[in-house]
């Protein structure tokens, strides 16, 4: 027991001790950057209207009632920390939009998701900070804890000046207390796993809504079976549309059989396979 005491005294004094090597980094960096002379106002503007990404960026900080517009410049040019902030400011925007359309709303969340999964899979603190949030709330984008505690986890290691008190920590310490051991261990792997990249079509993460698609029944014979997906009927190789949360969505069956159905979802990478509920 004493050994145990002692070993955890070392740990909370080794932590104490990298936090404070944090904060005499960050003073150390603000020094040597305060001796750097910063362009003016004038020249950033310039610069930014000439095309200049890393301009525009930074007019965003400056310029907030258009700050959204500059980062959509910057980030259409792939510049990734530009799509990381307008990837979190387009969903904090579908967040506390009230009373908005619901085709307009899923419209800010597609294009937030976008820009925070680009920036997340190249590295940048604020998009993966972004996802493990969307991915721990659960909102916005289907709930999966063990991706919430890779982006968390990576936000947090090694955080920029601007991420040092907002890292995704919190999120990945608040998705670790509802996971059992085998998801700890699996987000682990996926965080040593990590490399940095451009991310393709199928690691965007998936819909909070694609969790109310339902399969309410399977009729029809062997050779020619209906599947029942919120209250339509399709066979397979039919083309629907099925409307959640006010949404229109077009599905294309691929298969059906006794107790499920594979479909296709127009604009979400890969197949979707849903069951018939257990009663």
């Amino acid at each position: 027991m004493a050994l145990i005491k002692r070993h955890e005294c070392s740990e909370q004094v080794s932590d104490h001790a990298r936090r404070w090597l944090v904060v005499l980094f960050t003073l150390a960096a603000i020094s040597t950057f305060a001796q750097i002379p910063a362009l003016s106002l004038e020249q950033i503007k310039i610069a930014a209207d000439a095309g200049d990404a890393a301009a525009q960026d930074k007019m965003a900080e400056r310029d907030s009632a258009n700050a959204e517009t500059w980062y959509r410049k910057a980030a259409q040019q792939g510049y990734v920390h530009a799509q990381g902030k307008l990837g979190d400011r387009l969903l904090m925007r579908a967040q506390s939009t009230i009373g908005a359309k619901p085709d307009a709303r899923t419209a800010l969340i597609d294009e937030g998701v976008k820009w925070a999964t680009l920036a997340a899979n190249q590295g940048d603190k604020q998009g993966q900070a972004t996802l493990a949030w969307i991915y721990l709330n659960g909102n916005l984008v289907k709930q999966d804890l063990i991706e919430a505690y890779k982006w968390g986890d990576l936000s947090a290691k090694n955080p920029s000046f601007e991420f040092i008190l907002f890292s995704g920590a919190f999120s990945r310490d608040s998705a670790i207390l509802k996971m059992d051991a085998d998801q700890i261990a699996e987000a682990k792997r996926r965080v040593a796993a990590f490399v940095p990249h451009q991310p393709d079509k199928s690691e965007l993460p998936k819909p909070a809504w694609m969790a109310k698609l339902k399969l309410q029944g399977i009729s029809g014979t062997a050779d020619h079976r209906l599947a029942i997906i919120n209250g339509r009927t399709v066979a397979k190789g039919d083309v629907a549309t099925v409307t959640i949360d006010g949404n229109s969505i077009n599905i294309h069956c691929l298969e059906v059989s006794e107790s499920s159905a594979s479909i296709s979802i127009e604009g979400i990478g890969g197949t979707q396979a849903l069951k018939i509920p257990r009663p």
